[in-house]
């Protein structure tokens, strides 16, 4: 018994005088304040909204080595206007009865470029699949807070008609790029 005890202390000593970069870690995305939006442009009312309804299925470790998707439930979208949303559900856009899922891979992570003395940026590379097409994207974004817990934001833009959702109307035409909004909220974890 009194072994066991010395071994305790021991071991927990020992966690003590390690270096803190020895442990190991990864982040978890706060899904409650993180978000990805868009902003459709067009002649009179602008489509600003949200997915309400995505994950990233995969791991994002210590040294920013991701790998993973983030994978966006196309049903989820959100423009505060029913009446749009399931005209954007239906087949003149995302059709989302054929294609539920818009999914980004991601390749590539440039991390910790740093652009002020408070701030960095990464560079995030991938392939968006949306509407059943494949295309390359890159996405830029800012990190602000600490290591423990920090936000990534940033936004990128697409070419909706390289996806096929090229359905327009004559009394309100839709601006082909469309912005992609991103705030992403990351929480340090430690392995036990």
């Amino acid at each position: 018994m009194r072994l066991k005890k010395s071994y305790s202390l021991l071991l927990f000593v020992f966690a003590l005088v390690l270096p803190a970069h020895a442990r190991t870690y990864w982040y978890e995305i706060d899904y409650t304040r993180s978000q990805i939006g868009f902003l459709a442009k067009s002649r009179i009312i602008n489509a600003n909204g949200l997915f309400r309804k995505w994950l990233f299925k995969g791991k994002i470790s210590d040294s920013f080595r991701v790998v993973g998707d983030v994978v966006i439930e196309c049903a989820s979208i959100d423009t505060d206007n029913e009446r749009r949303d399931t005209h954007l559900q239906s087949a003149d856009f995302f059709d989302c009865n054929k294609f539920p899922e818009h999914s980004f891979r991601i390749r590539s992570v440039q991390p910790d470029q740093k652009i002020s003395t408070k701030a960095t940026r990464f560079e995030i590379a991938g392939e968006l699949t949306m509407h059943g097409i494949k295309q390359p994207l890159a996405i830029t974004l800012q990190k602000d807070g600490k290591d423990n817990e920090f936000v990534l934001s940033g936004t990128a833009i697409i070419d909706r008609e390289k996806f096929s959702i090229t359905y327009n109307s004559a009394l309100n035409p839709i601006e082909k790029e469309v912005r992609l909004n991103f705030k992403i909220y990351l929480i340090r974890r430690f392995d036990r």
